[in-house]
């Protein structure tokens, strides 16, 4: 194929973004790679923008057909079942960095892509990285030299930056909700009834939204909430939407936000196309100070001696108490001087947030530290070695690349 050729064809629709040997990367191929990665949230931190993004994938996409080739030549392959393997432990990978499986299958559908487009992707990407595990087993791992003295001598020129373990803690807490008094929460239900029967007199919907719903985001839309997925509202909304057919409006049910009127306009089996009217149940001064003297009593009682799993069980609305360790420098105001004065066994003062209020618990604090060299050895040595290991690679890309027509028309 001659170079003019290919510059035409290039330039037609802007299909071909590369040549590697005899054959092409196309433009469709770079964008559903670029969408694939724009919808990944850990993979946008790496990149300032959606042009980097192509960049990117067009060189990774050369360097890949590089080394087929070159596997090729090398009589190397691997198994279908082993890629399939990985492509769903990697599958499960990537859900585990988003809040739901519906917000995964959401980031999906925004970038364009579909789960089986995705597992093609990563098909190609994982085939890839086992070839490349089986060249560098046979053309680069007896290259690779990282010495007990390099070893040390990272260490020693490092240490004030790598060395250092910050300082941790492990907390547990129990968390008192907010709650509005019964005299709140029943005129809140009586106004939601009359609200209800102003439906049930036939009154408009959206109309009536607009006027008393409390949900600001929704109202001027006349309650419209737009299309719902399983998994993406609080669980006590989904268990009374999801039972209604389209057409029939709910009676007042309540949530935690207060009682809420829904009409289902469409439903499919784990979707609704919904709209509603809220009326808030909010709490008052008063409930605040109710709900503050009890974490007082609790604190009081922890300083006693009282278990705090035990009153955890008791008085908190989740009653697993434990949060886990955390970094103590990792927090911010208002809970890093909270945090710096809280030692093993103490207990906070009541901490108001929009939950409520928190009491937390230090179980265990533990100092920062410089680590030793005996305790650093082996990551220092992994990570030379990996860093060794990149440059090899590189440089073998480089080696095949010379020696094979490559041309980038972007």
């Amino acid at each position: 194929m001659s170079l003019f050729l290919l510059f035409v064809l290039s330039t037609l629709a802007d299909r071909i973004v590369a040549v590697v040997d005899d054959g092409i990367i196309l433009e469709s191929e770079v964008s559903e790679y670029s969408s694939f990665i724009s919808a990944d949230p850990v993979m946008q931190k790496k990149f300032s923008n959606y042009e980097e993004i192509k960049t990117n994938v067009i060189n990774g996409l050369v360097s890949r057909r590089l080394l087929l080739m070159q596997a090729e030549k090398e009589s190397i392959s691997v198994s279908r079942e082993e890629v399939l393997k990985r492509v769903q432990e990697r599958l499960e990978l990537v859900k585990q960095r988003f809040p739901s499986e519906a917000d995964f299958y959401n980031a999906l559908e925004s970038q364009g892509l579909t789960i089986d487009e995705l597992k093609r992707n990563y098909e190609d990407s994982i085939r890839t990285e086992i070839l490349m595990q089986q060249i560098v087993q046979k053309k680069l791992a007896a290259k690779i030299m990282v010495s007990p003295i390099a070893v040390k001598k990272f260490y020693e020129e490092n240490k004030d930056s790598i060395a250092i373990l910050p300082g941790r803690i492990k907390l547990a807490h129990i968390l008192l909700p907010l709650r509005p008094s019964e005299d709140s929460l029943q005129k809140g239900f009586e106004r939601a009834v009359e609200v209800y029967q102003l439906l049930m007199g036939g009154a408009d919907f959206a109309t009536v939204a607009r006027e008393f719903s409390d949900d600001e985001n929704s109202k001027k839309n006349g309650g419209m909430l737009g299309r719902i997925k399983k998994g993406e509202m609080i669980e006590e909304f989904e268990r009374v939407v999801f039972t209604l057919k389209p057409g029939v409006v709910s009676q007042p049910f309540p949530t935690r936000f207060g009682y809420h009127i829904v009409e289902v306009l469409n439903k499919g089996s784990d979707w609704v196309l919904a709209r509603q009217i809220l009326i808030k149940v909010l709490p008052t001064r008063s409930d605040t100070l109710r709900c503050e003297k009890l974490a007082e009593k609790i604190k009081n009682l922890v300083k006693q001696g009282a278990d705090f799993d035990s009153l955890g069980k008791i008085y908190s609305v989740v009653p697993e108490t434990d949060l886990g360790e955390f970094f103590i420098k990792q927090f911010t105001p208002p809970y890093d001087e909270i945090i710096q004065n809280l030692e093993a066994g103490d207990v906070s003062e009541p901490i108001l947030t929009p939950d409520g209020y928190h009491l937390l618990y230090a179980r265990e604090k533990i100092p920062e530290k410089i680590m030793t060299f005996d305790e650093m050895r082996d990551q220092i040595y992994q990570y030379l070695y990996w860093q060794e290991l990149q440059n090899l690679y590189s440089n073998y890309i480089e080696e095949i690349e010379s020696r094979t027509y490559v041309e980038i028309f972007y």
